[in-house]
């Protein structure tokens, strides 16, 4: 449990859910075509867009599949990229 609450403070919730969301794509249990409110449940979209507000970011497309999701899960890597400092 502990683990669990730590990984999620120290990787982006977005982050968890793509490396969930993956996996089943590539086995094809899942469409990339496929509505995503269909595939994430209500908790986890609150969570996704706490975390999206919360990092000051706002997608310029609607997303409707999974496809969608997938460009605002690299989007968000992207506006990650150059707001967070170099290391």
């Amino acid at each position: 449990m502990w683990s669990e609450i730590q990984s999620r403070i120290e990787v982006p919730f977005y982050i968890s859910l793509r490396d969930n969301l993956l996996p089943r794509i590539k086995s094809g249990k899942l469409s990339e075509d496929a509505e995503w409110s269909s595939v994430v449940d209500s908790l986890d979209t609150v969570q996704l867009t706490m975390e999206i507000e919360e990092l000051g970011f706002q997608p310029t497309v609607p997303i409707k599949s999974i496809r969608d999701l997938l460009w605002l899960f690299r989007a968000l890597d992207l506006w990650r990229e150059h707001r967070e400092p170099k290391r």
